[in-house]
């Protein structure tokens, strides 16, 4: 069986007293798409955090590819990076998030090519010739020296994908891409990530959208209380979940949306 190129290892994570995470495993393997649920608070965007250590976990372990996220192995065992060393680390699980956080004062073009330089060492024009193609490859040709207040909150979203793709990562981890858009935006942003998945991607996604979830996920994951209570195909999970909390959360969606 194929190894998986995420694994969480019994993570913890507080915050003071509260148990954002508690104990959570779970294994990603190359390719797969994960779709997280779960209500507000329940710990799905910690998750992503404490991957690409940007919260590092207070307990267990994060595995990219076989390495521990944060950490090199020394004579004497793990050793911390180095906030430089963590930054090349990181590069390799790219994240969207829910606000854009695009440089303002950064051309469209600007915010694609200044990590890529910086961290993985291209030059100004491998780095733009890239840039330019996953521009292209997002919709987004010919606006390059475009400013993101040019843009509307659609195009930022698929601008902040393309520029987290120009770092060439491995897995890429999206937390809740869509809820800050205008409903009318919203389909562009899924359409690329459904395009990303359908290339092979490996993806983690927290969402609120079932139906990107059914369609487009390998596998659904359900978080209630900093753990996973629930896991399992798409149609079985939506449809016929098995948990009470799961049921209850699903039923509660459904009722919000009609």
């Amino acid at each position: 069986m194929t190894q998986p190129i995420v694994s969480v290892q019994s993570v913890t994570k507080r915050y003071g007293s509260f148990a954002a995470l508690d104990g959570v495993s779970l294994d990603v393997r190359p390719g797969e798409v994960v779709a997280i649920i779960g209500a507000s608070g329940s710990g799905k965007s910690t998750l992503l955090r404490t991957i690409n250590h940007l919260d590092p976990p207070d307990a267990g372990q994060v595995w990219i590819d076989g390495r521990l996220m944060g950490f090199s192995e020394g004579p004497r065992g793990p050793r911390r990076l180095s906030e430089r060393d963590l930054r090349r680390q990181r590069a390799e699980v790219g994240m969207v998030f829910q606000h854009f956080h695009l440089f303002p004062h950064f051309t469209v073009l600007q915010n694609l090519i200044e990590a890529p330089m910086a961290v993985r060492g291209l030059s100004r024009h491998e780095a733009s010739e890239r840039a330019r193609g996953l521009l292209a490859e997002v919709g987004l040709e010919g606006r390059e020296t475009a400013f993101p207040a040019e843009l509307s909150g659609g195009q930022q979203q698929r601008v902040a994908i393309a520029r987290a793709l120009a770092m060439q990562p491995k897995v890429m981890l999206f937390d809740e891409p869509t809820s800050a858009l205008d409903p009318e935006l919203v389909g562009e942003v899924l359409r690329v990530m459904q395009r990303l998945a359908e290339g092979g991607m490996t993806m983690l996604v927290v969402t609120h959208e079932m139906d990107f979830a059914e369609e487009a996920a390998d596998r659904v994951v359900f978080f209630d209380q900093g753990r996973i209570v629930e896991t399992g195909p798409p149609a079985q999970l939506l449809r016929s979940p098995t948990e009470p909390r799961t049921q209850a959360f699903l039923h509660r969606l459904l009722r919000k949306d009609r």
